[in-house]
């Protein structure tokens, strides 16, 4: 009877440390292609305005201060557009060449293209693209087709209850061309907008609010910048789950891995790689493939997975092995695409 006690609790010791399962998300920086599919080749491309507004647009030319409509002066809001267009397109510059998919950026100025406003503003013709590719000798157009922003700002009340904060609200319309396509290759409208408050996030520290031209001039900037995300790789956070189980040497290992302790994680799962209980082995070899993805080994990172999806057939185990085989296998695509926009021309 002894004995028959002795292997029950052997087998629901057994069934405790296999079923009883925890998961946990980790993040992961990785570089992302851009979004737009224009073709490796193309490494040398040209910045250009249309400087075209909606004539729907009623608050161009507005500003507000203290909660009230306020007209710029003609003069002013000439000078800002131009300041606008030509901060947007100098900052989108900067990010195409820093982030290496291009080898050449060329930038026309402001004045290329005399301003207008319309109902509805049409794309390039191809015949007019070929033009600026050939006059500038680039590959492709990337056209701030409209530039529309707003500059509110608002001071503060002596108790603090509100405080100073100056805004701009920016919104930009850009296509990007290919001269041997009709048709823009993508066409995108970006809003964003862009805060400051009196601390400037900082405590003790009082800040300047920018004035109307000064806070335009960022807010175009930054908006142009995070725009060229779409178009060059850009690092984006993304998450891998692990799984936990029972015993302290498991908690142990998600410990280590979200203090990003990769390597110690790493060595506690491997000493379950070869575990005679398929589920125990699986998940080991499942956080053992993300703990060597996230150390840079891609090739054993495959490797385990793989072995970790033979493993897991069902069960919530088994999907997120499954899940994260996938998620290997478009990193692996994406990386070929990487290697081709970023490789530096000789």
């Amino acid at each position: 009877m002894k004995i028959i006690i002795k292997y029950v609790w052997i087998l629901f010791a057994g069934w405790i440390l296999t079923s009883c399962i925890t998961t946990q998300s980790v993040p992961i920086d990785q570089m992302e292609p851009g979004k737009i599919a224009l073709p490796a080749s193309v490494r040398k491309v040209a910045l250009i305005s249309r400087n075209f507004k909606f004539s729907i647009d009623t608050l161009s030319g507005y500003f507000k201060l203290d909660f009230r409509l306020r007209k710029g002066t003609k003069s002013d809001n000439l000078i800002i557009d131009s300041i606008g267009v030509t901060q947007s397109l100098d900052n989108l510059r900067k990010a195409l060449l820093e982030s290496g998919r291009f080898d050449e950026v060329f930038v026309y100025p402001f004045k290329a293209i005399d301003p207008r406003t319309g109902d509805k503003e049409l794309p390039f013709t191809s015949g007019f693209i070929k033009s600026l590719c050939t006059e500038s000798e680039t590959d492709a157009v990337i056209c701030l087709e409209m530039l529309s922003f707003f500059y509110s700002r608002h001071g503060g009340t002596t108790d603090r209850r509100i405080q100073a904060e100056a805004s701009v609200k920016v919104n930009a319309i850009w296509s990007v061309y290919d001269p041997k396509r009709e048709n823009p290759v993508d066409r995108f409208t970006h809003s964003e907008t862009i805060k400051w408050n009196e601390f400037n996030n900082n405590n003790n520290k009082q800040y300047k609010l920018p004035g109307r031209k000064e806070g335009i001039s960022i807010a175009c900037g930054v908006a142009a910048k995070n725009y060229s995300k779409r178009i060059v790789p850009y690092w984006a956070e993304s998450y891998r789950v692990i799984i936990g189980m029972n015993g302290s040497e498991w908690e142990n290992a998600l410990s280590f891995a979200a203090k990003n302790k990769w390597q110690s994680a790493a060595s506690i799962w491997k000493k379950y790689l070869e575990s005679p209980q398929k589920r125990v082995s699986g998940i080991a070899s499942l956080n053992y493939a993300v703990a060597q993805e996230m150390l840079g080994d891609q090739e054993k990172a495959n490797l385990w997975s793989e072995k970790a999806t033979a493993l897991l057939k069902t069960g919530e185990p088994g999907r997120i092995a499954r899940e994260y085989a996938g998620i290997l296998y478009q990193r692996k695509l994406k990386t070929v695409r990487l290697n081709s926009l970023l490789k530096n021309s000789q």
